[in-house]
């Protein structure tokens, strides 16, 4: 006896809900003209609500809002009330701005008023982010009010699919014709087999692919030696590898590729292998895309295949398992993640034929020393025929200047900046900290040896210098009470009087001559705040007023340059610390320092002077511009000084060459490079 199951009525409706939920997304996944599908579509929504009535507005080409379709408007009154269209009209216009959902109810209070005494809930339909309709059901005016937002909720998830079949009928419109397909894929082959190139290749399969797949971003990754990486992506003229994005994507397709089989991710990571759902996951969280279709790439089989063992011919199925996989083709859909139509097979098509070309490329770029080997083939393709004789002239010229370049002995010099100075030269320190309040000479002025320069104030020691005068002064006065006190008690013969007075005025004397060392050691440090010149010479500091004037200085620093123009007159030149070596070991070979030095002096450029080093700094300094430089100084020809009279300006830039000795003429002229090799490329 078969036992009857008892009667739920809320089971019943449970599942006559999810029967209309699936007939509404049979319908959407049909698709078909509107005029079939909302009329299907609402009378399935306002059946499963328990509503009265319902009606679907949509915007027409010219933007206005028109009625689609309705079921039972005419029962709720709303074509009887004069005012109930306008109403709406108002109602509508606000739901296809605000783009939401929401509930309307007459007894209740909103800045919009319902047409009809019903309970309204509406939706907005949208397309490409777009509100472009709004679907609006009566309900009871007696209708739970708990009930309310379960019915909106409902509501809204399958006006979501309305909204997916309006995108679709969109699409549908914008998808080329076969005609038009095959002559864009027509000119995708011709674009893919123009290079050999594997970047190249990749960037036409990314771009030309996309529009041919018609998805959101296509990319391409390759394998080579077991690492994968992204070689093109659509809409980008390169790729960043840096990119967290390119990262994730790298290591996704990686394990599609190592697995060979197709990938199709539409939301759900439930049914992956290990492997692959957590780089997938990463890869989709970083990029947000819906949709990730990956199709790995193989390589070509051979036109003509070797027999098999037992003898008989190979099949003409693909058989991926022999083949080597070289890279993948990664389709993306950020707005949907339902796969757009022919999305599938369009990918497969361009996968075939990008792998093809992939792989011609890769073994193409195989070849060891491929740039060298197109350079020459270039250069034998140019001298065939009448031009052999020119290039074996050319040939022959470029031998004898390399034999010129090897045996002929040429100086090599060492070239150095610098400056020409006097020889006696001193700077001017401020003694103490202070303030310049008074400057006594100007730039260019000719001083005398003690000559006042500069007059600093320091408040600190003149406070110091006052307070000891007036200690003294204090001491002294002191000193004459006591001695009046004394005579005093010397008259009435006050024995013990006497002697206390006695020693105070001994000690008086001796703060005395303590207080008078003090203010004399605070008047000669006060002296000292006038600064004077060193030696007989010239003020070489320039813009002495403009530069020190009521200045704050400190101790120890360098206020002017006082310099002898009637001396000697030296070279200050700063040689880079990398050409230093040359003069170095010239001078260990002659044992000596004197090597010769021609300059140039910018004021005198058409005279050559000479001269000879003297002395070298023993350690390397930091010159801007210039880098690590050693610092030389250079006497001048005693015979060139006549003709330097004229010229002698103090700090004028000099260019010196510093005469090393006799090398080859291609290491004078090329030395630069062959340092550059010696200490870059030759570090091992």
């Amino acid at each position: 006896m078969i036992e009857q199951q008892p009667h739920d009525p809320q089971r019943q409706a449970r599942e006559q809900v999810a029967q209309i939920v699936r007939e509404i997304e049979a319908l959407t996944d049909a698709g078909g003209p509107p005029e079939t599908y909302f009329p299907a579509f609402l009378s399935r929504l306002v059946a499963v609500l328990g509503a009265e009535a319902g009606a679907v507005w949509l915007r027409d080409p010219n933007r206005r809002l028109g009625l689609a379709c309705e079921v039972n408007l005419a029962g709720t009154g709303f074509h009887e009330q004069p005012d109930a269209r306008p109403r709406n009209d108002r109602i509508l216009a606000h739901m296809l701005d605000k783009g939401e959902a929401r509930i309307l109810a007459a007894d209740e209070e909103h800045e919009l008023v319902a047409p009809t005494r019903h309970v309204l809930l509406l939706a907005a339909l949208q397309r490409s982010k777009e509100c472009v309709g709004v679907v609006e059901i009566f309900q009871r005016p007696d209708s739970p009010r708990d009930a309310r937002p379960g019915y909106l909720q409902f509501m809204e998830q399958m006006c979501g699919h309305a909204s997916r079949y309006l995108q679709e009928q969109d699409a549908a419109r914008t998808q080329t014709t076969p005609a038009e397909f095959w002559k864009q894929f027509e000119r995708f082959l011709l674009q893919m087999q123009r290079s050999l190139d594997s970047n190249e290749v990749s960037a036409t399969a990314a771009n030309d692919g996309r529009q041919l797949i018609q998805c959101d971003r296509t990319s391409i990754a390759i394998r080579r030696g077991g690492r994968t990486t992204i070689s093109a992506m659509s809409g980008a003229d390169a790729v960043n590898r840096r990119a967290n994005l390119v990262r994730s994507m790298e290591k996704m397709a990686d394990r599609v590729i190592a697995a060979g089989e197709p990938l199709l991710f539409t939301g759900q990571l439930e049914q992956l292998p290990p492997q692959i759902e957590q780089p997938l996951a990463d890869y989709v969280h970083e990029s947000g895309s819906r949709l990730v279709h990956i199709v790995p790439l193989f390589e070509s089989e051979p036109l003509i295949k070797p027999p098999r063992d037992d003898g008989k011919p190979e099949t003409a199925q693909s058989n991926h398992a022999n083949r080597n996989p070289i890279g993948a083709l990664i389709v993306e859909q950020v707005s949907e993640s339902r796969p757009r139509p022919g999305l599938k097979d369009r990918s497969a098509l361009v996968a075939e034929h990008t792998a093809a070309a992939l792989h011609n490329a890769l073994t193409h770029e195989r070849l060891f020393l491929l740039p060298v080997w197109r350079y020459l083939g270039r250069i034998f393709e140019r001298v065939r025929g009448r031009m052999l004789h020119k290039v074996l002239a050319v040939v022959a010229l470029l031998l004898a200047v390399t034999a010129a370049l090897i045996v002929v002995p040429w100086e090599y010099r060492v070239e150095g900046k610098g400056r020409l100075m006097p020889v006696i030269q001193r700077d001017v320190f401020a003694s103490w900290d202070g303030e310049v309040v008074d400057i006594l000479v100007n730039s260019g002025d000719h001083v005398q040896p003690d000559q006042p320069l500069i007059r600093l104030r320091n408040d600190e020691l003149q406070a110091k210098l006052l307070a000891a005068r007036n200690d003294l002064n204090v001491k002294q006065q002191l000193l004459f009470a006591y001695q009046a006190q004394l005579d005093e008690a010397v008259k009435k013969a006050a024995r013990n009087d006497e002697i206390e007075l006695q020693g105070k005025i001994s000690q008086t004397r001796i703060e005395i001559a303590g207080a008078q060392e003090q203010a004399k050691v605070l008047e000669e440090q006060s002296a000292q705040l006038v600064l004077r010149s060193p030696i007989a010479g010239v003020v070489a500091t320039f813009q002495v007023q403009q530069t020190l004037k009521n200045r704050p200085v400190q101790r120890g620093e360098v206020l002017l340059e006082v310099m002898d123009e009637t001396g000697d007159w030296q070279l200050e030149l700063e040689i880079p610390e990398d050409r230093m070596g040359h003069v170095l070991r010239r001078q260990q070979a002659l044992q000596t320092h004197e090597l010769p030095v021609e300059f140039l002096l910018a004021t005198s450029t058409e005279e050559t002077y000479h001269g000879r080093p003297k002395e070298s700094a023993t350690r390397s300094a930091l010159a801007e511009g210039e880098g690590s430089v050693v610092e030389v100084h250079a006497s001048i020809d005693p015979n060139d000084m006549p003709k330097l009279k004229d010229n002698l300006r103090i700090g004028a830039d000099v260019r010196a060459k510093v005469g090393c000795g006799n090398r080859a003429l291609g290491y004078v002229l090329f030395g630069d490079v062959v340092e550059f090799i010696q200490k870059r490329v030759m570090l091992w």
